[in-house]
């Protein structure tokens, strides 16, 4: 169910012109201000910026990885499991069940995109796993690559925003 929030209505019309198909609030909430002789004054709405198609879909993946099974009230079943891997091994073996589990709940949760591989590499001397995930969006018709970075150290799991175009 969408939420609808009036003053953004208008923001929202002017995006739908530009012909987007997926939206979604970006992750970043910044405060953003204009420039006065002796003032620096926030612009009201300008810290609720919006990501579109490629940017939404990354948005809910990057939500998707970094929800545990139960986290959501309304749909508890959502959500990846990745945080039973902080303290294992960083091995071959648990990044083959890191990349299986993203595969697969890519193809559950996600309905807008087709996971065509999911590529980990283990990088155990920086206690890291970094994840590329090629997915198709047929609605919009684009193949791209994703890149993830699950940080075994700092215990986070974080979008490196370096998609291409296949």
């Amino acid at each position: 169910m969408a939420v609808k929030i009036k003053n953004l209505e208008s923001i929202a019309n002017q995006y739908t012109i530009q012909q987007y198909v997926y939206k979604d609030l970006s992750l970043d909430l910044t405060q953003t201000k204009i420039e006065s002789p002796g003032f620096k004054l926030p612009v009201p709405g300008a810290d609720v910026k919006a990501d579109f198609d490629l940017g939404a879909i990354n948005n809910s993946l990057t939500n998707l990885f970094n929800t545990l099974p139960g986290q959501r009230f309304l749909f508890p079943e959502y959500g990846l499991d990745l945080y039973q891997f902080l303290f294992s091994p960083i091995t071959e073996d648990n990044g083959d069940l890191i990349g299986n589990k993203i595969y697969q709940g890519v193809l559950k949760y996600e309905p807008r995109v087709i996971p065509k591989r999911v590529k980990v590499i283990v990088d155990p001397d920086n206690n890291q796993y970094l994840i590329t995930i090629m997915i198709e969006i047929p609605v919009i018709s684009l193949t791209t690559e994703t890149q993830f970075m699950f940080d075994i150290k700092k215990q986070s799991f974080i979008s490196l925003s370096t998609s291409r175009n296949k």
